[in-house]
């Protein structure tokens, strides 16, 4: 396996292991995933939209989001990693109709902790006709 090939796959683990925290509802497992500087970066249509910076505004997103989306029902379909990039295809449900939103998470990766998280909808449902919350 060469260095690249290697760091590909060892920034895949990370964002696996990270869902799968999330998955659990282990919030300090997600955490341990992330840089303290982490980035979410939500598209602007959304109610939530915005840049949330740090663990704590991270923290502040997770506690909006199960207002406008099932967590629990969040699935991986697959994800595709290069280097210090990772894309997850992920599928949650808005509570709003019982239906599937669909969207990519492209994640950046260094030191083993996920620095930036940006958020790209393909069907966000009726989130994007919800009121801004931030």
């Amino acid at each position: 396996m060469s260095a690249a090939t290697s760091l590909t796959e060892r920034n895949r683990a990370v964002v696996q292991s990270m869902f799968a925290a999330a998955n659990k509802g282990d919030i300090e497992g997600v955490f341990s995933h992330l840089s303290d500087d982490i980035a979410v970066i939500e598209p602007l249509f959304l109610p939530f939209g915005g840049t949330y910076r740090g663990k704590d505004e991270f923290l502040a997103l997770a506690q909006i989001l199960p207002n406008y989306l099932d967590v629990s029902t969040i699935t991986v379909h697959y994800t595709i990693a290069d280097g210090d990039r990772v894309a997850a295809c992920v599928g949650i449900t808005d509570i709003a109709t019982g239906e599937l939103t669909r969207f990519i998470e492209q994640f950046t990766v260094r030191d083993g902790k996920i620095v930036e998280n940006r958020l790209f909808y393909h069907d966000a449902g009726t989130l994007a006709d919800k009121p801004k919350v931030v």
